[in-house]
């Protein structure tokens, strides 16, 4: 039918669910949802969300909005029709990565003068008269410059600096983010996103917030959420559903980290570990197992060097190992043949090369020599703003150890395609191929998974004498 979601054939016009999971339930069907929202945040694929009766679509791409997606009022409307094909294409094509190697001078010079949040919002009038304004955070865009929200750890007023950059550039553009169908609906002029985050600070308000994201998007989803909870939206207006979260906080009280939020979690996805060290609101974890390997690593279930990746990236426990793995492996890269560096560092730059390395322009030597200096000065910048202080040599040598070994046993660049290989089977939102939409982690969590979730136990209250830790 076309009002069910790509991947999940949940019904797009379905909320029922939304009191019973803002008040902390879990439900599957919200989870569906919540993965289809998110992935759409990614593909920008509207055609089941306007068959949903989902309209006044924006789209949020790095400095840009695109406006003019609604749903057709009739079949003869040709010119929306047009637009509605044609906008989200081009919103598609300006998160694709144009010029590698341009891009990749600007990673080494460590500089982007634009933050890259990239979003979507959606409004659908309900029965009960009320509105539900939807917003998918998109996670990280395969564009070089794409990863620096993630890499700056500094903290601002608790949260991570990158995600909270992000998450600003989103609010900013809220006074030009417009909802023309529900303002005729409610006999106004205009009606923007500022203003109905206005009308949600209000008991019994006509707008309500549903969110969603994955991975980066599910973190720029926490600090957004956070922020407007704080500008005095209230909590039974506002919905969010993260998927691979990372942690976004620092010693935020308790009670304020108590968010309608709820995360979906995979216990081999690194990304839930890193960040900072909290998630705001509740987070269940799937347990990965046999079946689980079978489905979502398929021919790789068995491959000596995928299960050695894995196991090294399960002892990464939280930002601070994870930047030391970083480091290690560049140290580790560093001792191979230029020709084998430059190869290797070539792979993270797009995923879909990893399939086609022969393909791949040859890097200078001396771009080769700069992207390693460059790279590994970035990387001790990073674990510094993180931890607050330099790695311990002693550490970084065994892990560096660890990493030679895999390089010396398998080849620097097979380990290097195996890294991003890993991080994609880990952290995939959704499957790609038809009949294998469930082939990914979280899609396999909400689609196979559901009733398997552990919830993942809070963490102790430092100002409470005599509390018992969760274990």
């Amino acid at each position: 039918m076309p009002h069910l979601g790509n991947y999940t054939k949940t019904d797009l016009r379905q909320l029922d669910w939304y009191e019973q999971c803002n008040q902390g339930q879990l439900n599957r069907q919200a989870a569906r949802f919540g993965l289809e929202l998110a992935q759409t945040a990614y593909d920008f694929d509207l055609g089941p969300w306007l068959s949903a009766g989902w309209t006044d679509v924006t789209i949020q791409v790095d400095d840009r909005l695109i406006g003019g997606v609604r749903a057709r009022e009739e079949v003869s409307d040709w010119r929306q029709a047009i637009m509605n094909l044609v906008l989200p294409r081009l919103a598609k094509g300006l998160t694709a990565l144009s010029n590698p190697l341009s891009e990749l001078r600007s990673v080494t010079s460590l500089r982007f003068e634009k933050e890259t949040g990239k979003a979507i919002v959606l409004m659908r009038a309900e029965e009960d008269g009320r509105f539900t304004v939807a917003i998918g955070f998109m996670g990280t865009g395969k564009r070089p410059q794409d990863w620096a929200g993630n890499m700056r750890f500094n903290q601002i007023d608790h949260f991570h600096e990158g995600f909270s950059a992000i998450a600003a550039q989103f609010e900013q553009n809220a006074a030009d983010i417009h909802f023309p169908v529900a303002a005729e609906a409610l006999g106004r002029e205009d009606l923007t996103l500022k203003e109905v985050l206005a009308f949600c600070g209000q008991p019994g308000s006509p707008f309500r917030l549903l969110l969603a994201g994955h991975s980066q998007g599910a973190a720029v989803m926490q600090v957004w959420a956070y922020r407007q909870l704080l500008s005095g939206v209230l909590p039974e207006n506002l919905l969010g559903l993260g998927f691979a979260s990372p942690v976004v906080s620092h010693d935020l009280p308790r009670d304020e980290a108590v968010c309608p939020l709820t995360h979906f979690l995979v216990s081999d996805d690194i990304f839930t570990r890193v960040g900072l060290s909290d998630h705001l609101g509740a987070c269940y974890v799937l347990r990965v197992d046999d079946a689980f390997r079978q489905v979502c690593y398929g021919k790789y279930k068995d491959d000596p060097l995928f299960l050695s990746t894995v196991a090294l990236f399960n002892e990464l426990t939280d930002t601070q190992t994870g930047l030391l793995f970083c480091q290690a492996y560049l140290n580790a890269l560093s001792q191979q043949a230029l020709k084998a560096i430059g190869a290797s560092l070539a792979v993270f730059v797009d995923y879909a090369w990893v399939e086609h390395l022969a393909e791949l322009p040859v890097i200078p030597d001396e771009w080769i020599e700069r992207v390693m200096k460059l790279t590994l000065r970035g990387f001790q910048k990073f674990y510094y703003d993180a931890t607050g202080q330099r790695v311990n040599p002693d550490d970084l040598s065994l892990m560096r150890d660890k990493v030679s070994r895999l390089m010396a046993s398998y080849g620097a660049v097979e380990f290097s395609q195996m890294l991003v290989k890993t991080l994609h089977l880990t952290h995939s939102l959704v499957g790609k191929e038809p009949g294998e939409e469930d082939h990914a982690p979280y899609s396999y969590l909400v689609v196979r998974a559901f009733d398997q979730l552990e919830k993942v136990p809070e963490k102790p209250n430092p100002l409470v004498k005599d509390e018992t830790a969760f274990s």
